[in-house]
């Protein structure tokens, strides 16, 4: 044990090279959030709603189509009130990869408009595994509209 000692002490000299701190890259999106993000307890209510519509769609339930405005509907399915027939068809389309995808997804951001809406973009959602492929049901962004006491996909 004594013999370590001296070789400990030859460790700490001052010509040492130190490494300057790390901070991410500038351009590395892993770390950038969105400049008009909203707090996470602010938006939660919106988040939950997207959460809820695309893990509903990964596991094919109907119910999920209660998440989205009529216009929302018109413009994905054609009409209102197609999504109930509509969504097997659609979710069959994502393909097993991007279904099994939503099935770990989670929407960590928000960024509110001025209107009160709250959009999430595609890349921002969380993946536990590999990311789903955005297309067809999987929109670019997601515009969330609170209607009545519920929040809802716009577009």
């Amino acid at each position: 044990m004594m013999l370590l000692l001296p070789l400990l002490g030859a460790c700490g000299g001052k010509d040492d090279v130190t490494m300057p701190p790390l901070t991410p890259e500038p351009s590395d999106s892993r770390f950038v959030v969105p400049s008009n993000a909203s707090s996470p307890q602010e938006t939660l209510p919106a988040r939950l709603a997207l959460y809820k519509y695309l893990r509903g769609v990964a596991a094919g339930n109907v119910k999920s189509c209660a998440y989205l405005t009529p216009e929302h509907e018109r413009r994905v399915f054609g009409a209102p009130g197609r999504c109930r027939s509509g969504l097997a068809r659609a979710r069959a389309k994502l393909g097993p990869r991007n279904v099994a995808a939503l099935r770990g997804v989670t929407v960590p951001v928000c960024a509110k408009g001025s209107g009160g809406d709250c959009t999430v973009r595609f890349e921002d959602l969380r993946w536990k595994g590999e990311p789903a492929s955005p297309g067809g049901l999987l929109a670019a962004s997601f515009t969330l509209r609170k209607t009545r006491t519920y929040w809802q996909i716009a577009g």
